[in-house]
C-alpha cells in the first residue's frame, strides 16, 4: 500500500508567515516576530473566558 503525503498544508503555513514577514519588516526582536505569527496563525483563542 502506497501513502500520498501532501506538503500543501506546510506550504500554505510557510506563505502565510512570509505575508506577515513583507507586511511587518519593523519588527526589530525575533521574539516579537514569534509572538506574531502565534497571534495571527496559532488559533488561541483571544477573547477572555466570560467563566473564570
Amino acid at each position: 500500500m502506497r501513502f500520498r503525503a501532501s506538503g500543501g498544508l506546510a506550504e500554505a503555513i510557510n506563505g502565510q508567515v512570509r505575508a506577515l514577514k513583507v507586511r511587518s519588516w519593523g519588527f526589530r526582536r525575533k521574539e516579537r516576530f514569534k509572538r506574531a505569527i502565534l497571534f495571527h496563525y496559532g488559533g488561541l483563542p483571544m477573547a477572555p473566558d466570560p467563566h473564570g
